[in-house]
């Protein structure tokens, strides 16, 4: 029996593909160690770590296990997840696997499965991910890397370094994500094959997954891998988005004063109105969204890799890996209406009293509203690859390690938007309908519209186009006051590309018998280089003579839309045959002096996103760092850790566009330059842990460092903006090439209680002082230059009161008055903001119970976090997309032959930001639970089912305005089935 479950447990290595682990460090044998910087432990640690061939746990158990083994090796205060005995994580990505873990909170307010995660209370961006230890290029765009670029099934292990020291990779101010992956000597002979099919409930969409792995051993000292995972990506999300609230107007008011006269004011337009209850109004929702969007695409995954001891000391090993995440046909579906004071309002329901004193009405009829359909192809391409090549040397006193890493990344959104309204009109447009938003209850939602059809593609008389001020649309009629049907061609196009070449090395002199147990020291160079291109486009030159009755289609979002959970949603639902329209529309007259983007269509250089998103940033890091290492006992108590200083020394360099000059209202390239920017800062990072083996079961650890992290490069682009002046006003967005990284002063402490084998029970408690945060300013005193010239501002500027003015008149209005330049731009605040947090954990094997009981076994895992402090601006700091409490439980029962896993995850409500800032935002997400269940069946030694089920509990999502009453979008992913068959060989 023990012959056969080591066996199943060697099977598991081979998920996974390239550099070793601190949890496989200990695991495996000291000649296949791959991990960048290896744990700390002592002797006697390494004493005590079973051999793998004495594992005799698989599956859930096993996964448990393997992560407690490792927290417990660590040094430093971590948490991770371990792949199952069947080489696999779980879940439906990697970023769902990792929310079961205290501290972490996946964010699904992507629509695309692109998993990326919030870690101690701080957004994703704020940690720094890397592969076995070492960073490599990340595909971001303007978040966090997405954990849904890379196929779960190359993992061994995924460890969260929660403090990391001088001898971790910097830029985590949260922390250290650690994708993790196994050498190849460490791995046993023979392969492994896998195919899935995942069936989405919403849609009925349906996509096969395919894995296949191999390790050959051509002696005890060299051995390969090869790992290629496939995965047809087929999804959909639903929904219906509240866009935006307005007030009912006094005339609207007044033709329905029975119910509204109480909430306005006396007036000539609502002679009726009596203002009882209050004067302030009543608001309506004044645009509807039925939105679906649709995922379709694949993702390749792959790994090889070798490794070679040429001697006893000597280890030599190379990697490679490479992820490719294609979504070129991800459509957008949006039916869009609108209502303003130009529609005519009835059936007005009683007005509802919010919590913040406002008044809404969720109910009502409409006429003359402004309908559209909205159909976009958003394709989405996320792509990364890189190499490691290691030399590693040891023996009783000496550790020399040397690393070289080559990495490129990509991830592209490029978005193609075709739009047709029918407009309102003084006479009205024929359109009516009703509109009941549920109030906060999905259930109550239902919205109607006619006529059926509703919009036409087919314009009697042709299509004009908007001109030079209305680039993106055209009309029915090139006479305003006769238009009743608007034709959109936009888009938006974003490209990113991240370089990443850094070479390292490390050297460590262990002592016996001393208090100073080791010398560590290395150093690092590595060279970071993101380009940014991005355009938004205009319908200039398509060709709109090709545009016939046959555009436009029933939208397949109509097909079982929100699952049946949301039955009053409307059918007249419509949307552009997007190929069929791309090839009549196309190809794409070039406007003078113009240029295409790379999807084709005219760039609108009078567009921000020129200026903003067309530069590079190069940073160069020279890095070196010193660690001593210590142990010692005190009152038999084992006292062990370390204490280190990292230093880093950055030069960036920033090539960027600035816009000086408008030569027409759609722009020219040349009214760019090109500007670089240097700058160069050091960073000094101390470092301490203390671990305190207080028996061989209660462990505890308490750890003080310092960290930091880059921005983003795209959240806060260094180009300065200079718009056309509207009405005597200069709008300027200033750019700033000075903005620093944010830092963070940090204390830990961790309590750690072994009660069993494969059992803990933990209790962390942390402290984030967080400074240098960036924030918008815009007060004039600050930013108003008496020369401007440069700007392409004329005369020279002073400050006026709260106004910054020119020497130079606007004489376009009813008198002549000085420009106004109206700036704002972005700066470190020198407020720091303080991070608070606790994180309990306990994971239980019940192996001890009598008869069948001895199968099960779980845990529970609860964080919380919280956050005090001021912006620049003196609101209250908050925590953009962090609930302040999550919760996992798990339980599972598992056998030799089968078992079955349970996890219910709850996050309680939290607030929606801006990314990359503290600024917070009156929008909040409802508390949330989802319940997921995974099961697998041995059918013989070499052959395993498995099923797993994701939100059994159908759970939406909900977002409110200040009251949940006020409801503004609600989200529906549905159901989730993965079946799996799994042979070894």
């Amino acid at each position: 029996m023990n012959a056969t479950i080591r066996r199943r447990t060697w099977v598991a290595l081979l998920t996974a593909t390239a550099l070793a682990t601190p949890a496989w460090s200990q695991a495996l044998t000291s000649a296949s160690t791959g991990q960048a910087n290896p744990p700390q432990t002592g002797a006697a640690d390494a004493a005590a770590q079973p051999e793998v061939s004495e594992v005799v746990v698989t599956g859930f158990r096993r996964s448990y296990a393997d992560a407690i083994r490792s927290k417990r090796n660590e040094v430093a205060i971590t948490d991770g997840i371990s792949s199952d005995g069947l080489g696999r994580f779980p879940d439906l990505n990697v970023g769902e696997a990792l929310q079961r873990v205290p501290g972490v909170q996946i964010n699904r307010e992507a629509e695309g499965r692109n998993a990326t995660i919030n870690l101690r209370g701080l957004p994703g961006e704020y940690a720094k991910m890397t592969l076995n230890g070492v960073a490599f290029a990340e595909p971001i765009l303007t978040d966090a890397a997405p954990l849904g670029a890379f196929n779960s099934d190359i993992f061994s292990a995924i460890m969260i370094d929660k403090s990391p020291l001088a001898d971790s990779q910097s830029g985590g101010l949260s922390g250290n994500v650690d994708l993790q992956i196994a050498p190849a000597l460490g791995r046993k002979e023979g392969g492994f094959a896998k195919a899935s099919l995942e069936y989405n409930e919403l849609g009925k969409r349906k996509a096969p997954a395919f894995t296949v792995g191999y390790n050959h051993h051509f002696s005890d000292n060299f051995a390969v891998f090869g790992i290629v995972a496939f995965k047809h990506e087929n999804f959909r999300r639903d929904t219906i988005q509240f866009n935006s609230y307005s007030p009912f107007s006094a005339a609207q008011a007044q033709a329905n004063s029975s119910v509204l006269g109480g909430y306005y004011p006396t007036s000539t337009a609502c002679p009726s109105c009596t203002g009882g209850t209050t004067t302030k109004g009543v608001l309506y929702n004044s645009q509807l969204r039925q939105y679906t969007r649709i995922n379709v695409g694949n993702l390749l995954t792959g790994a090889a890799g070798a490794e070679w001891k040429p001697d006893e000391h000597t280890t030599l090993g190379l990697t490679g890996f490479y992820t490719n995440r294609r979504l070129p046909n991800t459509m957008q579906y949006l039916f869009i209406t609108g209502n303003n004071d130009n529609s005519k309002m009835s059936g007005i329901s009683t007005p509802i009293a919010l919590s913040d004193g406002r008044y809404v009405s969720s109910d009502y009829s409409f006429t003359n509203a402004e309908p559209r359909v909205s159909t976009r192809r958003y394709s989405q391409f996320q792509k990364t690859w890189g190499i490691n090549a290691k030399a590693d040397w040891q023996n009783d006193l000496w550790h020399l390690t040397s690393i070289a890493t080559i990495s490129r990344a990509n991830n592209n959104s490029l978005e193609t938007e075709i739009d047709f309204d029918r407009m309102q009109t003084a006479a009205g447009n024929g359109s009516s309908g009703t509109i009941h938003t549920g109030a906060g209850n999905i259930d109550g939602y239902s919205y109607t519209i006619s006529p059926s059809p509703l919009i036409s593609s087919v314009a009697s008389n042709g299509w004009y186009w908007g001109g030079v001020s209305d680039p993106t649309q055209w009309y029915d009629s090139p006479v305003t006051a006769s238009r009743t049907m608007r034709l959109q061609v936009t888009g938006t196009q974003s490209y990113a590309e991240n370089q990443l070449a850094a070479w390292q090395g490390d050297a460590e002199r262990t002592f016996e018998n001393s208090v100073l147990s080791g010398i560590r020291v290395g150093v690092r160079y590595e060279h970071n280089k993101f380009i940014s291109n991005g355009y938004r486009t205009s319908g200039y030159g398509i060709q709109a003579q090709n545009i016939d009755g046959n555009f436009l289609q029933q939208s397949p979002g109509v097909n079982g839309f929100f699952g049946g959970t949301a039955n009053g949603y409307s059918t007249n639902w419509q949307s552009t045959k997007m190929d069929y329209a791309l090839s009549k529309l196309t190809p794409v007259t070039v406007y003078p002096g113009g240029a295409l983007s790379p999807l084709g269509f005219n760039i609108r250089y009078n567009d921000n996103s020129y200026s903003l998103y067309n530069f590079s940033n190069q940073t160069d890091l020279g890095i070196a760092y010193a660690q001593l290492k210590y142990e010692f006992e005190l009152g038999g108590i084992r006292i062990r850790g370390n204490g280190g200083l990292r230093y880093e020394h950055a030069n960036n360099k920033i090539v960027a566009l600035d816009r000086v000059s408008l030569t027409g209202t759609i722009g020219a390239p040349s009214d760019f330059k090109e500007h670089t920017y240097k700058q160069s800062y050091n960073k000094l990072l101390p470092s301490f842990i203390m671990v305190a083996d207080l028996t061989d079961k209660l462990v505890l650890r308490g750890a003080a460092y310092r960290t930091y992290v880059r921005p983003q490069p795209r959240q806060f682009t260094p180009a300065t903006i200079v718009n056309a002046p509207t009405n005597g006003v200069y709008g300027v967005t200033l750019g700033n090439p000075d903005l620093k990284p944010y830092s963070a002063t940090s204390f830990d402490l961790s309590a750690e209680w072994y009660n069993r084998p494969n059992s803990l029970v933990s209790l962390a408690a942390f402290q984030k002082r967080i400074t240098g945060l960036i924030t918008q300013i815009s007060d004039p005193k600050q930013l108003c230059p008496a020369d401007a010239s440069a700007l392409g501002v004329p005369g020279t500027l002073s400050v006026v009161g709260d106004q910054c003015l020119s020497s130079v008149m606007y004489t376009g209005g009813a008198t002549p008055t000085p420009y106004v330049f109206a700036a704002s731009g972005y700066v470190n605040q020198d407020r720091p903001v303080t991070l608070r947090g606790l994180e309990f954990n306990v994971q239980q094997t019940l192996d001890f119970l009598p008869g069948m009981l001895r199968h099960l076994g779980g845990g529970f895992n609860y964080a919380y976090t919280k956050i005090s402090g001021t912006n620049a601006n003196g609101s209250k700091a908050t925590l953009p997309g962090v609930s302040k409490h999550n919760a996992n439980l798990i339980g599972y029962y598992e056998t030799d032959d089968y078992g079955l896993r349970l996890v219910y995850n709850m996050r309680s409500k939290y607030d929606l930001a801006s990314a990359g800032t503290f600024t917070g935002a009156a929008r909040s997400v409802k508390a949330r639970g989802q319940l997921d269940l995974s099961a697998s069946y041995n059918l013989s030694k070499s052959l395993t089912l498995s099923f797993d089920a994701y939100n059994l509990t159908n759970a939406i999502r909900q977002e409110y305005e200040n009251d949940t009453r006020l409801a503004r979008r609600v989200d529906y992913d549905g159901r989730t089935y993965t079946l799996t068959a799994r042979a070894t060989f």
